[in-house]
């Protein structure tokens, strides 16, 4: 199983030395918007071990992951990921304990404007229509991943300008360990029951799941459109028959999504952005008390953002603070946005409970 026990964000995007000394089976991310909520789960799958160009790439165009039109270019989502320096040095600096091993990621360079080669212009001439005549002047990144997990370091010079693309990255590095990243609107990519149907005690998990919102809900399929022979899903409910899942709403989407990731990161790290997205306030006990149990069950580590005071104490509500010993399993990283950095607080779930039905305790700020 994979395991983060320390976290430290000393330097990536607004953030600026987020430490986190004793992380949990269930850590909130939480606070206003725009604080860096996001940012802290972007740095932990910075952690991967591939340390390669490609997870980088993936993890600066997570943003966009949704986005129909209008999405930045590599280059600009990969600079967006730097803090910002006004004399072009650019620095990530990401470190923990995982797996009881020093786990460290730190990308640095520099930022410059370039004559490209004449090998580069050709290739890009290659798959650009729209490039200009003649000498081509770029914006540049130049530097050097290094990633250190244990005693195995791995260092990699690295180029990124302007134009560059996503294809023709190698990404034959293999991760030491799993980590599933959930979008606020995962929900909205797409069919997620096919993947589901695959395994039986998945698709069991995804069922009881279902039923917190409807008890009648027996099974999810897939069935052959009469139109186009097209798979459409459907949920089988004991009164109303064979339902289309699009004549539900979005939060039993979202709940589907939910499932299906803490099955797939089995013995590893779940990173949940947004929970309380599609999903209506009266149903965040069970629900959350449902995603609790199932990472429980799968061994999963799970890092949660929320700026949700329902949501919080509805997480909070899955332990028994007041029967339960000092044991506690959940920990709470409150992030506040100062000009153009993050800071953090970071209490034990146990300290804000207390604090909340004491003082009513404004954890999010």
């Amino acid at each position: 199983m994979a395991y983060f026990r320390r976290l430290y964000v000393e330097r990536y995007r607004g953030i600026r030395a987020l430490k986190i000394d004793e992380l949990k089976d269930v850590n909130l991310i939480v606070g206003d918007n725009n604080c860096g909520k996001t940012s802290v789960l972007e740095a932990v799958q910075l952690l991967r071990t591939s340390g390669n160009l490609a997870n980088v790439y993936r993890v600066s165009r997570l943003r966009d992951s949704i986005a129909v039109s209008n999405a930045n270019s590599i280059f600009d989502n990969f600079i967006c990921m730097f803090p910002r320096e006004k004399d072009g040095d650019c620095e990530i600096s990401i470190s923990g304990i995982c797996n009881d091993k020093d786990i460290s990621f730190d990308l640095k360079g520099k930022k410059d404007r370039i004559l490209l080669d004449t090998k580069e212009i050709s290739a890009l001439r290659a798959r650009m229509s729209d490039l200009p005549s003649g000498e081509i002047e770029a914006d540049v990144f130049e530097g050097n991943i290094r990633l250190i997990y244990g005693d195995e370091e791995k260092v990699s010079k690295i180029s990124v300008n302007q134009y560059a693309s996503v294809t023709g990255t190698p990404t034959s590095d293999k991760d030491s360990f799993n980590i599933v990243y959930v979008a606020p609107f995962e929900h909205l990519r797409g069919s997620i029951i096919n993947q589901i149907l695959k395994n039986e005690s998945y698709k069991q998990i995804c069922i009881k799941a279902l039923q917190l919102f409807d008890p009648d809900i027996e099974d999810i399929m897939i069935f052959k459109s009469d139109i186009g022979n097209r798979p459409v899903e459907y949920i089988r409910h004991k009164i109303l028959g064979d339902m289309p899942i699009s004549s539900y709403g979005d939060g039993i989407k979202k709940v589907l999504a939910l499932s299906n990731a803490i099955a797939q990161a089995a013995d590893g790290i779940l990173l949940i952005d947004e929970v309380e997205t599609a999903i209506h306030k009266k149903y965040f006990d069970d629900i959350l008390r449902f995603i609790v149990k199932a990472c429980k069950t799968f061994h999963v580590q799970v890092f949660i953002t929320t700026h949700s005071i329902e949501a919080i104490d509805g997480l909070l509500a899955t332990q028994d603070y007041d029967e339960q010993d000092d044991t506690d399993d959940i920990c709470v990283c409150t992030i506040k946005r100062v000009l153009d950095a993050s800071y953090s607080r970071v209490l034990s779930g146990r300290e804000v409970y207390e604090n909340r039905e004491a003082f009513g305790f404004e954890v999010r700020l």
